[in-house]
């Protein structure tokens, strides 16, 4: 039974089933039954490596610097590298995504061309979403795939005065200038029988529902949070996201994705309601837990240092670079290593792992293509984070 089908025997049983031990057994064993979860790095200069075990592994047809403006063909040879060195040894996302299931892919749009204060590298990129959606189709993962966000800075076209939005704006030279819907229009067409949206989850139909298992924002007791329903509906999800970095987390990566599957029609914009309710690691716990991220994507052709996406002083770098694995936590822990923040002085990575989300130590996990030390390029920290 896939995860619509039960809930949709009833909002009280579902509310009930989670707050029952089997489910947050369940949570716990999904996010981390791969003692030692793989994580595929690479760079756009990527020509082959060896694995742990001397097996030779296959370059990029067409390797580039890390600096160099990338073709939508370049990007896309890097996801599909990237999924294939990011498989867990039970199988990959073709193990993962079964062909009938509901997927959301869930994007960090925190910014968008044309929004004042926006630079590459504030939000996801429109082309490594399309090549990852392109590879589901054809490797048979997915019936419905939903493309989802809500951000905390802009508001859809429909709910605002704006002619523009993170949806429709065409995302400039740096991103092969074009816009999500026109990823989703040129799926559509190649794929007819795949049903292929956009949900901005700032306005998609919610319900107040506890965190299954213990809830860790201390200003919020009840554990109750407003959750949209294609978040408690979907059968999968991905989180796809930039590499970054904000004043009050430190790295802002996949586990930070979650603060926008929080609807702000509920919370507010910029979310000032989730500010109350605990620290930023804890809310973004608390999210994570609703609907663990089943595999994660992070990185593109540029990433973002300083205090945050529209904050004064930060600054687009330029680093073609993607990372793939199968754990959020794991993959979190690879990629703030190469950004220079040590995964032992975070404080999210440091939760996630206390409540069994997944490991943290770098040298626990199995890095495939490009090594840490290949890929690292330091990033500004933001001004007023604090180490753990």
């Amino acid at each position: 039974m896939n995860r619509r089908h039960f809930l949709g025997l009833g909002v009280a049983a579902g509310i009930a089933a989670a707050q029952k031990k089997p489910v947050e057994e369940s949570v716990t064993a999904t996010a981390s039954q791969d003692k030692t979860p793989r994580v595929g790095i690479v760079l756009s200069s990527f020509g082959g490596s060896s694995d742990h075990d001397g097996t030779a592994i296959k370059g990029l047809r067409d390797p580039r610097p890390v600096d160099a403006d990338l073709t939508a063909a370049q990007i896309d040879g890097m996801v599909r590298k990237a999924i294939e060195l990011g498989d867990a040894r039970t199988g990959g996302l073709t193990k993962i995504i079964g062909p009938e299931e509901w997927v959301v892919v869930k994007v960090n749009l925190a910014a968008y061309p044309g929004q004042e204060g926006f630079k590459p590298g504030a939000a996801t990129d429109p082309r490594v979403v399309r090549s990852l959606i392109h590879w589901m189709a054809e490797s048979h993962c997915g019936q419905r795939i939903t493309i989802a966000d809500g951000a905390a800075s802009w508001q859809p076209v429909e709910h605002s005065k704006a002619k523009t939005d993170g949806w429709c704006a065409e995302w400039g030279a740096a991103f092969g200038g074009v816009s999500y819907r026109q990823v989703v229009g040129e799926f559509s067409r190649k794929y007819p029988q795949i049903r292929c949206e956009i949900v901005d989850l700032n306005f998609d139909e919610c319900l107040e529902m506890p965190v299954p298992g213990k809830a860790l924002a201390r200003n919020n007791p009840d554990g109750m949070y407003q959750i949209p329903k294609t978040i408690q509906q979907c059968d999968r999800m991905i989180s796809v996201a930039p590499l970054g970095t904000r004043a009050e987390v430190g790295v802002s990566l996949s586990l930070d994705n979650y603060f926008g599957i929080a609807p702000g029609s509920k919370y507010g914009f910029p979310k000032e309601g989730l500010t109350k309710l605990g620290s930023p690691e804890e809310v973004m716990i608390d999210l994570f837990n609703f609907r663990p991220a089943d595999y994660v994507l992070l990185g593109g052709s540029y990433g973002l240092e300083g205090d945050g996406p529209c904050a004064s002083g930060s600054a687009s770098v330029h680093h073609n670079l993607i990372l793939a694995g199968a754990n959020a936590v794991a993959t979190d822990a690879v990629a703030a290593d190469i950004m220079g923040f040590p995964p032992t002085e975070l404080a999210c990575l440091q939760l996630a792992w206390r409540n069994g989300l997944g490991i943290y130590e770098v040298d626990s996990i199995w890095t495939r293509g490009n090594e840490i030390e290949q890929a690292r390029r330091p990033f500004r920290k933001p001004r007023d984070w604090k180490k753990a």
